[in-house]
């Protein structure tokens, strides 16, 4: 990034959060979603309105694991929504190195060389600073299958979003479900009905080949993002 335009960076930063204000007066999901799209990333449409939708819709103090965060942009719909309703912590799984299958490491890299950041994890921890969201998340800073492994409590919302290669994206389903509640909700990014991009379709097959009932229910796709309901 060059020096004009890491310059800009505060002044559209303050422009999006006075609209991002503006909008949230009036309709809460668009405030938060007009926030969270000040953090780098790449769900932006309807998909990223029916995420903060979701996380809306949970019950009182609900446990949220998302499992890969990279700069943060979910994490702000998922913990705004919580920081409106008052209640919920959102845990943030990632090594925080842009690791990851080969096809996206070198998107990775180049969205943390336009952030200006030195690293990810300062990214992510200075977005979440700047939309006041510490007190809604909890940082686990390791592997999936690492922190997997220390994991007790059982989980409401689920969104995974680590590795999107078939076995790493798999691995990481099997580590992670059994905690998710009966009822509770999954949500699977890079899913688009009929895009399968060779070692980057590891959600879109469990999709394919997992979510059905009666294991899952009320499984729907909103452009890129897979929603889907453990059965109770």
């Amino acid at each position: 990034m060059n020096a004009g335009s890491a310059q800009s960076i505060p002044y559209w930063n303050t422009l999006a959060k006075i609209w991002a204000a503006a909008v949230g007066a009036f309709n809460p999901v668009e405030g938060i979603r007009a926030r969270a799209m000040t953090v780098q990333g790449w769900i932006s449409g309807d998909d990223s309105r029916e995420i903060v939708r979701t996380a809306l819709s949970l019950g009182e103090n609900p446990t949220i694991v998302e499992v890969g965060v990279f700069l943060g942009r979910s994490v702000a719909m998922l913990a705004g929504a919580r920081s409106m309703r008052g209640s919920g912590k959102v845990h943030c799984v990632d090594p925080f190195d842009c690791s990851g299958e080969e096809y996206s490491m070198p998107f990775y890299r180049a969205e943390l060389q336009a952030s200006g950041a030195s690293t990810v994890e300062t990214a992510f921890l200075g977005n979440v600073k700047r939309l006041k969201l510490e007190a809604w998340i909890q940082v686990h800073k390791g592997t999936s299958s690492d922190i997997a492994r220390r994991w007790t409590a059982p989980i409401d919302l689920l969104m995974l979003d680590a590795d999107h290669s078939p076995d790493g994206a798999l691995a990481i389903f099997e580590e992670w479900e059994p905690f998710l509640k009966p009822g509770g909700m999954l949500i699977l990014p890079n899913t688009k009905v009929g895009k399968k991009t060779p070692g980057h379709d590891g959600n879109r097959r469990i999709v394919d080949e997992t979510l059905r009932a009666p294991r899952f229910v009320e499984v729907r796709s909103v452009l890129s993002v897979t929603f889907a309901r453990k059965a109770a």
